[in-house]
């Protein structure tokens, strides 16, 4: 002890480094499945603490249950003495040479450890060295050292021993102690729950949805509780998944079955089936917990990820909302990588399909299947039929059944000009089918003549690419059978007839033995064959097999694929512009040449419009011509055969009865029409005949006018009819009006609405008519006053001033109001139709040779885009802006009372001075519709009186038009002048009106009456 303090006072002292740390001795508490100290005695371990080195170890026995220990799902005893037959018995001596080993080591040490004066450092130089050996890997090979010899962890030591491990820990005893299986038939019912099918240890329980485990209290050997848990969860998720799948594809096919839900269960049916065989053969080579780990996962993966977005389906109620539901699922796993977002992708191809094939039979890139869709039937899927109700003015309503757009039946990734564009084609194609069954776009043999590409789902730019080239293909293909018809070509009709070059005839009649032989042969040889195989067909199938276990990163390139809120419009968009752009093009044609649109739109001007200068001169005698004679049945007075009117404002009764009317607007329409100069007959080539015009007198009767255009009489309200019974009211001639009918082929584009538009105008074209003819008689009979009495000054320039309102304002509303404005959409007209009868009338054969090179494009892609729907709305938009103009629309309605004010004040002045020319008083008009007090203040109506009432209302009106014009100007410098073009023309009344500020104050003292 002494040699000890010595030396610990010596610097230079070397430590005892080789003894063990008395810390070693404190960790009673250290992990026993670790520890290299381990008894195994019996069915029991028994774990040494560090120190205990002489205590012998004993040999390692199989755990056994205990013989009075009872459980519900412990084995049968035959089932027991089989497993236990089949296994190795481990004795006592198992492990003895391993062991004998361990201990003579561990002797030696303890020898070597009891000697503590020893110096181990003193011992060096005694040391013999070593001969040197040959290293390489081969020597650390793990089969090199075999047997428990080298066992120093329990983990190392085998599966038996860690269920004997498993056995002795204790637990609360509130459960048994688990039976261990046969991993093979334990590993085999994994795999079956995994493909949703029932076995021994786990059946499937209708009342709670899912798979229940027969015996909860087993496990197989060398895996703990836990982990069977885990794996049985695991195999759980994906049985309950199938099955969850199975039941939706069943419920899709027997309650809803739709095309597009027969579709998405077949869709799911591929996949599961998919799946399951996948699982079914790597299942073979599953032998530890851990490849079957690996070949559950990737199919867990799939089938859960189904089963989640199956629930999400079964939510939506209808095929579009699927389709949406289906969309937004992939645009969502597009950065989850691996193989899902392409799963989903073919997923949603083959899902839309039956919507897809259904858009390429309404547009006409494929022929329809069963009954088409038609007018009388009930519609389907976006395309609804229904009776569409038209109602005018007076609540008149006029039924017809017409194709609708149904937005609400349109998947939401459809844009919507797409969807409209989609829907106007196929109409547009039906009015083809309808009116021109032996179009060449009738027939249904145009799809195999010109191979059109299909309507697919496109998610790469090579694909898109692909589809461009293909798209411009078929639309030379069209153009080429287009010139081709044009020109009088004449091409198959019949279905092609070809035969496969593998198909055999066995026909003998006219055949000699060695043919008859060959063929037989030859058809043997065929028979022969084996099967084709189309189990993997289909994409989704033959990926899933092929990736479904593939470690290869299929993943596609970031950047490089479009955008999905792209992938509808590339996908579809080049094809539906390509189709609508050829059908609009006929039917543009057609409407042009055979159906004579421009023919109805002159007939439209000449008579709605009041273009035609000899039918207002016509119109405005036989209405308002005092010296006419007259119309009106008398008794005892005979016709003399002279020219008959109405004579409005010279007569006491009104209105006329219907004979008067068919006598005094007898000729009146037929007599005045003029065909449209330089015509086009059905073909599109100019007529001869049209351009000199033809004979007026050659036509008696209205019928022979386009459209049945006659004279009619308008269903007024009771009150408007009081006000017709007045003559010298300004609603005199409300109740006449012009009755067309638009043919079957131009009923899209002279609709209801549009007419209702015409005879609105209609209606006050012929009230200015009539006070043109008013004022302009007004002169003649101021005049005659003035002869025989003093007249005031107010009553002569009363008359002045209304002459001068009237005309400028009928010069305002027929030349600016309807000339300016339906020009514009002539000169439009004119350009379409230059456009497309003047290619047509082409040379033909230039343009086949220019077909076939490809040089057409010039002039196909440079012609304007045109449809019958966009001219429906731009005839629309010109008679909106007329209405503008005339102050018709429904926010003018102030402004329109405000003139007819006007209007009136001037009719009784015009009354006042013809019954002072007449020598009688004006008459009293008390009729329905009129209080007794304004009908006395008629009568007592004094010139200068109503001058005065004049002048104050056209003082306002003119401040009216002057602010009108100054909003439209605003609107127009801020963008948003659309509808604004009418209004606008109205800051040219106060110009014509009022130039030199005569009504803005200064006049007024001066000439007072």
């Amino acid at each position: 002890m002494a040699e000890e303090r010595d030396s610990s006072a010596d610097l230079f002292a070397i430590p005892n480094f080789w003894r063990p740390s008395s810390f070693l001795d404190q960790d009673k508490a250290a992990n026993p499945l670790f520890s290299p100290n381990l008894e195994i005695s019996g069915s029991s371990f028994h774990f040494l603490p560090f120190g205990d080195q002489d205590k012998p170890l004993n040999a390692l026995k199989r755990p056994l249950q205990d013989e009075g220990q009872t459980s519900f799902f412990r084995l049968p005893p035959v089932l027991r003495e089989a497993a236990l037959s089949h296994e190795p018995q481990l004795s006592d001596e198992i492990f003895s040479d391993g062991i004998a080993s361990a201990e003579k080591e561990k002797k030696s040490e303890f020898t070597a450890d009891s000697d503590d004066d020893e110096d181990y450092w003193l011992a060096l130089e005694d040391v013999e060295p070593k001969t040197p050996e040959y290293k390489s890997w081969e020597a650390f090979n793990p089969t090199a050292h075999r047997g428990p010899s080298d066992v120093v962890f329990l983990s190392e030591a085998g599966p038996v021993a860690f269920d004997a491990l498993i056995t002795e820990i204790p637990d609360n005893g509130t459960e048994p102690v688990p039976d261990i299986l046969d991993n093979a038939l334990y590993y085999a019912c994994l795999l079956g729950l995994a493909q949703g099918r029932s076995s021994v240890l786990f059946s499937w329980d209708a009342e709670k949805g899912s798979f229940v485990k027969t015996a909860p209290h087993l496990r197989i050997s060398g895996v703990s509780v836990h982990s069977i848990q885990g794996m049985d969860q695991l195999c759980l998720d994906c049985g309950n998944a199938v099955k969850a799948l199975v039941s939706f594809s069943e419920s899709a096919y027997f309650e809803s079955p739709t095309p597009t839900n027969v579709a998405l269960a077949k869709v799911v049916d591929q996949l599961v089936l998919a799946v399951q065989t996948e699982v079914a053969t790597r299942s073979k080579a599953v032998r530890s917990m851990i490849q079957l780990q690996s070949v559950v996962k990737p199919a867990h993966a799939i089938l859960t990820y189904f089963h989640a977005l199956s629930k999400k389906l079964a939510e939506e109620k209808s095929e579009e909302g699927m389709l949406s539901c289906l969309f937004r699922e992939a645009q969502a796993a597009e950065y989850q990588g691996g193989l899902l977002p392409d799963v989903i992708c073919e997923v949603l191809r083959l899902a839309s399909k039956p919507w897809i094939e259904f858009v390429e039979e309404w547009i006409g890139l494929k022929n329809e299947e069963g009954a088409p869709i038609s007018k009388t039937g009930s519609g389907k899927s976006f395309v609804k039929v229904a009776d569409k109700i038209w109602i005018d003015d007076h609540g008149f309503e006029l039924e017809e059944p017409e194709f609708f757009l149904d937005e609400d039946r349109m998947p939401s990734f459809v844009p919507q000009d797409m969807a409209r564009s989609i829907f106007d084609t196929g109409r547009n194609l039906r009015f083809l089918k309808e009116h021109h069954p032996d179009h060449f776009l009738s027939k249904r043999n145009v799809v195999a003549l010109t191979q059109p590409p299909k309507l697919e789902w496109q998610f790469s730019w090579d694909a898109i690419t692909m589809l461009e080239t293909r798209v411009n293909e078929y639309k030379a293909a069209v153009t080429r059978l287009v010139q081709s018809a044009a020109s009088g070509a004449q091409f198959s009709t019949r279905p092609s007839t070809t035969h496969e070059a593998n198909e055999y005839k066995l026909t003998y009649f006219g055949k000699s033995e060695e043919e008859v032989a060959a063929a037989v042969l030859a058809s043997i040889n065929q028979l022969a064959q084996p099967l084709h195989n189309s189990e993997f067909d289909d994409e989704l199938t033959t990926m899933l097999h092929s990736r479904l276990y593939s470690t290869a990163n299929h993943s596609k390139e970031e950047g490089f694929n479009p955008h999905w809120s792209l992938v509808p419009l590339l996908s579809f968009g080049s094809l539906v512009d390509t189709q609508s752009k050829l059908v609009n093009d006929e039917c543009m044609k057609l409407l042009l040449g055979p159906h004579k649109l421009r023919v109805h739109t002159n007939l439209m001007r000449q008579y709605f419009l009041l273009g035609n200068g000899m039918l207002c001169s016509r119109l405005s005698h036989a209405l308002f011509d005092p010296d006419l004679e007259s119309a009106e049945r008398k008794a005892g007075v005979a016709f003399s055969g002279g020219v008959m009117g109405l004579r409005l404002g010279g007569r006491d009764t009104w209105p006329p009865a219907s004979s008067e009317l068919r006598l005094a607007l007898m000729g009146v329409l037929s007599d005045c029409y003029e065909p449209p100069a330089g015509g086009r007959d059905g073909d599109g080539q100019e007529d001869a005949a049209s351009g000199v015009g033809k004979s007026m007198l050659s036509r008696t009767y209205s019928s022979d006018l386009p459209g049945g255009l006659s004279f009619a009489v308008r269903d007024l309200t009771p009150e408007e009819i009081d006000k017709c019974m007045d003559p010298d009211g300004l609603e005199a001639l409300d109740f006449l009006r012009l009755s067309y009918k638009a043919p079957s082929g131009l009923q899209n584009i002279m609709t209801p609405v549009t007419l209702l538009k015409y005879d609105r105008i209609n209606k006050h074209l012929l009230r200015i008519l009539r006070m043109l003819y008013v004022v302009n008689h007004l002169s003649r009979d101021v005049q005659l006053l003035a002869r025989r009495t003093r007249l005031s000054n107010a009553a002569i320039r009363f008359c002045a001033e209304a002459n001068h309102f009237v005309s400028k304002m009928a010069n305002y509303f027929f030349d600016l109001g309807i000339t300016t404005i339906w020009n514009q959409f002539e000169e439009w007209l004119d350009s379409i139709e230059a456009e497309f009868l003047d290619t047509e009338s082409a040379d033909d054969s230039a343009s086949v040779g220019q077909a076939e090179h490809g040089t057409f494009k010039n002039k196909t892609n440079n012609k304007k885009a045109c449809s019958p729907d966009l001219v429906r709305d731009k005839q629309s938009h010109c008679l909106d802006e007329i209405m503008s103009a005339l102050f018709l629309r429904k926010r003018q309605t102030p402004i329109l009372q405000l003139l007819e004010e006007i209007f009136t004040i001037i009719l009784r002045f015009a009354r006042l001075m013809r019954s002072h020319n007449n020598k009688k008083p004006p008459p009293l008009n008390n009729k329905k519709g009129k209080s007794k007090d304004e009908a006395y203040a008629n009568n007592n109506d004094t010139p200068e009186s109503l001058y005065a009432i004049f002048r104050k209302k056209i003082e306002v009106f003119l401040t009216v038009c002057k602010g009108l014009g100054e909003k439209a100007a605003v609107s127009k410098n801020k963008g948003y002048g659309l509808g604004m073009v009418g209004e606008s023309l109205a800051e040219m009344i106060p110009l014509a009106l009022d130039m030199m500020g005569y009504y803005e104050g200064g006049g007024r003292a001066r000439y007072q009456g």
